[in-house]
């Protein structure tokens, strides 16, 4: 295991290692994953595994397909490029989560950081929005049902409880500049909750729950790991700095390196990624 500096007091945690699963064998030599003993786990019992094939496998697309899941429209450095390693990797017990927060984690994926989304394909979150004032009731109850149930091409977010959509949908109302928006004060929310949001309402787009790791011909082809293969081959410095700058994907067999297909989600706070790699190594994806 890489050493790391001393965590603040806060985030004090203990750090282990766990198996590789179902790993090939190349990719053993590799930094095994990490997991982190959180004594606040029980803290927050609504918590549940990400479960199930990805939002794009359930459509029948590929991600060169579609531009869903693309919405920071960032890419990481070229192979010759070195992304940066980040500074701090520490996860407080409990975070503050605003409307836009809720919305950076689990909208902005698709719909960019301004909601206007990618017309055809992905319409403006903010445009339903701008109804007559007489509507108001409705945009809202329509907006609501919308965000819980999804649509033909949008993902359900089942998982958002009655607080995070009222604070998301208000902040749906200051980016879309209604005179009477409100600020809804933030909720105080465990790290678990705040890795949910983030592997349920942003990497579930592309990556499945559970799978084996793909063979290099796969990759090239645009096959995406599971959540689970990248949680048994990469350590949390790994994911947060490809999740949050962008790093060459390489495959060995064929001696080659590039890009990748994946953006960066600049959109995501160091933290926020970080709670998402020790939310996936409690709560282990589910079939």
């Amino acid at each position: 295991m890489r050493a790391r500096r001393p965590h603040p007091p806060w985030a004090t945690v203990v750090a282990l290692t766990i198996p590789l699963l179902g790993v090939p064998e190349r990719l053993a030599a590799q930094p095994r994953a990490e997991t982190k003993a959180w004594p606040h786990v029980a803290a927050d019992p609504l918590v549940t595994p990400v479960t199930g094939p990805s939002w794009l496998s359930r459509l029948g697309v590929t991600l060169d397909q579609t531009s869903l899941g693309r919405g920071t429209g960032t890419y990481g450095p070229t192979v010759a490029g070195k992304p940066p390693r980040p500074a701090s990797l520490a996860v407080r017990p409990s975070v503050p989560l605003t409307g836009e927060d809720v919305y950076r984690l689990n909208c902005a994926a698709c719909h960019t950081s301004r909601g206007t989304g990618a017309p055809p394909e992905i319409k403006s979150a903010i445009d339903p929005i701008l109804g007559a004032p007489l509507d108001a009731r409705q945009i809202r109850q329509d907006t609501l049902a919308r965000v819980h149930h999804g649509g033909q091409r949008m993902p359900p977010r089942a998982y958002l409880r009655d607080p995070d959509v009222t604070r998301l949908y208000e902040y749906l109302r200051q980016l879309a500049g209604a005179a009477s928006a409100t600020h809804a004060l933030p909720e105080q929310v465990t790290w678990a909750r705040l890795g949910e949001q983030v592997v349920k309402g942003t990497c579930h787009i592309c990556h499945d729950a559970v799978g084996a790791w793909p063979s290099d011909q796969a990759r090239v082809r645009g096959a995406i790991p599971s959540l689970q293969a990248l949680m048994a081959s990469r350590t949390v410095a790994d994911f947060v700095t490809k999740a949050g700058s962008g790093a060459p994907v390489e495959i060995v067999s064929l001696t080659v390196a590039h890009r990748g297909r994946m953006p960066v989600f600049t959109n995501l706070r160091n933290e926020e990624i970080a709670a998402a790699y020790v939310y996936l190594a409690t709560y282990p994806p589910q079939r």
